[in-house]
């Protein structure tokens, strides 16, 4: 599955001196890998203890972040269903001889979880890219002793076109570690962005489009030919667009979108 999104921003960008760094999360708990031009944040991949699940972060020009983090810095949950983090992946259905686990609204002790086990992150002139190596493990471990569901290799390289916007060309590759399979409706499934928690309570203000534009559904959009999906919404002063590009190997029937910031494939 590769999804590509870009955002929309108005302040233009001359430089171009990209670094990847590991460091605590400064907004929460678990760690954070930052992706950064001209010493400021522009995607951060957050990890680890205290979260549910890895998801990026997407900020904008002046470093002001544009998607919702879940929880507050002491690790409570804010804002409205903040099980929607960044970019993320997952299904609510995950089931194998390990048993059955929800991968989209949990994650942690006592229920299946997310584990990087390796990083790869490199920078060029122009781009910086974070490769997570990933395992979704169960609460058990079969008759070798492994507890592992699924492998994943997930990229997030993180560019600025011409300095108008960013583009984060997104893979994820899963490899079934065991017979398994992913289940859930498209609302509790796949690859999706969530806007700030601010979205949610302007949701009157929010819009989409998409492509085959002839396609219709409120919230739910069936068609054989996905192209792409584009949220506009606000932020304080501003206004951005989040924009999710399918690519037609992915073969995806479905486009779930929720006024509060929220859509996916």
């Amino acid at each position: 599955m590769a999804v590509v999104l870009a955002f929309v921003v108005t302040a233009p960008l001359t430089k171009a001196d990209w670094k990847i760094v590991e460091k605590a999360n400064p907004l929460g708990p678990g760690s954070a890998v930052d992706v950064l031009q001209d010493g400021k944040p522009v995607a951060r991949l957050v990890h680890g203890e205290g979260q549910i699940k890895p998801f990026l972060h997407v900020f904008g020009t002046d470093g002001e972040l544009v998607t919702n983090p879940g929880l507050d810095k002491a690790g409570k949950g804010a804002g409205l269903f903040n099980h929607h983090r960044g970019i993320f992946i997952g299904w609510n259905k995950v089931s194998s001889d390990l048993g059955n686990y929800d991968m989209w609204h949990r994650g942690g002790p006592g229920q299946g979880r997310y584990d990087i086990v390796k990083f790869e992150n490199t920078t060029t002139k122009n781009s910086g890219s974070i490769v997570a190596h990933i395992k979704w493990r169960a609460t058990k471990k079969d008759a070798s002793g492994s507890d592992v569901i699924i492998s994943e290799r997930r990229t997030f390289r993180v560019l600025r076109p011409a300095g108008k916007h960013t583009q984060i060309d997104a893979s994820f590759e899963l490899k079934a570690e065991r017979d398994v399979s992913l289940g859930g409706d498209l609302q509790h499934a796949g690859v999706h962005f969530r806007a700030h928690t601010e979205v949610a309570k302007r949701n009157k203000e929010t819009s989409y489009l998409w492509e085959p534009s002839e396609a219709k559904g409120g919230g739910r959009v069936i068609h054989d030919n996905h192209q792409w999906a584009r949220l506009l919404f606000p932020i304080g002063k501003r206004w951005y667009t989040a924009q999710e590009m399918n690519s037609p190997k992915n073969g995806v029937k479905e486009l779930s979108w929720r006024d509060y910031g929220r859509f996916g494939y």
